[in-house]
């Protein structure tokens, strides 16, 4: 007595449904393939772009003897202006708790075909008493270059007021430099940024008794 084999119920299903039977064996292989090959591509896709991404260095003060202007006269800078921006090494949260920042002045000159010269950065603290002097010989801002200068946040003597005085000059009329500090914190899980621009002081004369006195 010969046993008759024993196929498993959707086979037979699959049997029985002919040619139609076919297609949705075919589909049942053929789509979970493809869902695995375009997860697998996906992934591949990820790590190619993470292997080709390359983080920005680390901040490095600028070069200013490379930018140097020593055979600069300053008969001819009959342009230019000083700029106060403000900074903040802190600010407070909580009733005076301070959140302590980190301070990036941006110094852009936004004109693209003519050079401006930055003649001094100062960094004063919030009574007023200079802390840092930064640049005190004019360097050269080449057209659309931007000169950065970093506070970190542990150098925190600048205090919640504090202030950097730039003065930048041209040798003839350009576009205004963007200048501007960003500051970026965090507290416990929250971060903290933001950003002030720059405000062009207005020029100083001297009075008749010798006193320095804005232009009216």
């Amino acid at each position: 007595m010969t046993r008759e084999p024993k196929y498993p119920a959707w086979l037979l299903w699959l049997w029985e449904k002919g040619p139609l039977g076919l297609l949705i064996a075919l589909a049942a292989i053929i789509v979970p393939i493809s869902g695995l090959a375009w997860y697998l591509d996906s992934r591949l896709r990820d790590i190619e772009d993470q292997l080709r991404f390359e983080p920005p260095p680390r901040y490095s003060p600028p070069d200013l003897e490379a930018r140097a202007a020593p055979g600069l006269s300053e008969d001819r800078l009959t342009e230019g202006q000083v700029v106060c921006v403000p900074a903040y090494s802190h600010v407070y949260y909580h009733g005076g708790r301070p959140c302590l920042l980190e301070t990036l002045l941006s110094i852009r000159n936004t004109d693209p075909s003519r050079p401006i010269y930055i003649g001094s950065v100062r960094y004063y603290d919030t009574g007023g008493e200079l802390k840092t002097t930064y640049v005190r010989q004019p360097v050269r801002l080449r057209p659309l270059e931007t000169l950065e200068f970093l506070v970190e946040e542990q150098d925190t003597a600048g205090g919640s007021g504090a202030n950097f005085i730039v003065e930048w000059m041209a040798e003839e009329p350009v576009s205004e430099p963007l200048i501007e500090t960003v500051m970026v914190g965090s507290v416990g899980t929250h971060g903290v940024s933001f950003a002030r621009s720059g405000r062009a002081l207005p020029p100083v004369t001297q009075s008749p008794a010798g006193k320095s006195e804005p232009k009216p």
